[in-house]
């Protein structure tokens, strides 16, 4: 059965499906509108696509439009330099390749997902004026950074959910990735990554790598800009942050690894740390973790869950920490001899048998003692500072 070509409006944006130019020609492109900001197309019949006949539309004195392909048969693109799209999507397509003429200077967004697309378009680094690259759900296997480094107006670089098993960056000369903030490779299959390619990105704020088979990172990182480091996911069983400059990162992730101790060098590499999430490792109790943690003088939040520990020592000299999340680890023994009012901490699921909180730690610090042998309170009844434990004998669920 064959489908009518349906052309639906309302207000600015504008809905084209069942196409197909080769049958019913570009005459639906001309009723529409001219105030059209958004035109999408759905269920698009034709395999290659020159985003030229999209000058078949009318539009208002500026000229720019946003375009979406979706559902569609399209496996090959071209956009030539004097297309008039500003804003690029392409969802569940069959595409295989896309080029772009030198010199367009409207295209500040691309984004492709659901593609068939096995490599980066080379083209791309002819988008003078791309903000935000986007290819997700792809086949992309390797890539090149150095395609990039010259669009010095690209903040923003999503490459994750590929098959990326190879990162590299070939040099060039000159100033590169001039505003570049934020770059995604999660979702992939690395299992190695040169840290030195991030190096000269002097405005990078986020690095997200999870979700990979990263196993081992190569050489240092020396970037002041970075705030936030992603990590989780993978298959680290130990990583050495020894003559790193990541003196302004704020939010570090290393949960669900293997990780068997700290990280060697994470305290004096990484002072302004305020978010540290190691949970779901294989960290046990040994002399130096909870002295090691506490020199974090602006951590705020601390997830150490789902782990080996079977005691915490805590004295955080500057009084910074609110939150720690110790749940779901064999631990016996607490004790808490300096925190701020207000300081937290979740013992829930583990098998503690001492709690201990000293006078410098006022009745503002909370533990949560769910599903723990022991339950603890203050004595409210003489107003004092003396915290009392006892046997607890409910029957808990929660805990795995």
């Amino acid at each position: 059965m064959v489908l009518a070509v349906l052309l639906q409006c309302e207000h600015v944006t504008c809905t084209i499906s069942n196409w197909t130019p080769s049958v019913e020609g570009s005459s639906v492109l001309k009723n529409v509108p001219n105030s059209v900001q958004y035109l999408n197309f759905r269920y698009l019949n034709i395999t290659t696509l020159n985003f030229d006949v999209l000058d078949r539309v009318r539009l208002s004195s500026d000229g720019a439009i946003e375009t979406s392909i979706e559902y569609s048969r399209v496996e090959q693109g071209y956009l030539s330099s004097h297309t008039n799209i500003t804003s690029l999507l392409l969802i569940d397509t069959n595409l295989i390749d896309i080029e772009f003429e030198p010199h367009n200077s409207m295209l500040k967004m691309l984004t492709i997902i659901q593609s068939q697309l096995r490599r980066v378009p080379d083209s791309i680094n002819q988008l003078a004026f791309l903000q935000v690259l986007a290819i997700v759900r792809s086949l992309v296997d390797s890539v090149d950074l150095g395609l990039f480094c010259k669009l010095q107006y690209l903040h923003y670089i999503n490459l994750m959910h590929n098959k990326i098993a190879f990162l590299s960056h070939s040099r060039t000369s000159g100033p590169e990735f001039l505003k570049l903030w934020d770059i995604n490779l999660s979702h992939n299959l690395l299992t190695t990554v040169r840290l030195d390619i991030f190096n000269g990105m002097k405005a990078l704020s986020t690095i997200n790598l999870s979700n990979n088979r990263l196993y081992s990172l190569d050489g240092q990182l020396i970037l002041s800009s970075l705030k936030k480091l992603e990590l989780s996911h993978n298959r680290f069983s130990e990583l050495n942050f020894c003559n790193w400059n990541v003196s302004n990162l704020a939010d570090l992730y290393i949960n669900n690894n293997t990780l068997r101790w700290l990280p060697v060098c994470i305290e004096e590499t990484m002072p302004s740390v305020s978010y540290l999430n190691l949970a779901s490792n294989v960290l046990s109790t040994d002399d130096s973790i909870w002295s090691r943690l506490a020199k974090f003088h602006q951590l705020t939040l601390l997830d150490i869950s789902y782990n080996r520990l079977t005691s915490m020592v805590w004295a955080n000299i500057t009084l910074s920490s609110r939150y720690i999340n110790i749940n779901n680890n064999p631990v016996k023994y607490i004790n808490i001899s300096m925190a701020i009012n207000g300081f937290h901490v979740d013992v829930g699921c583990t098998t503690i048998e001492q709690l201990t909180i000293s006078s410098m730690s006022s009745n503002e610090t909370y533990t949560d003692t769910y599903c723990t042998p022991i339950r603890c309170s203050y004595n409210s009844e003489h107003n004092s500072n003396q915290l009392q434990c006892g046997k607890n004998v409910d029957e808990c669920e929660m805990c795995i």
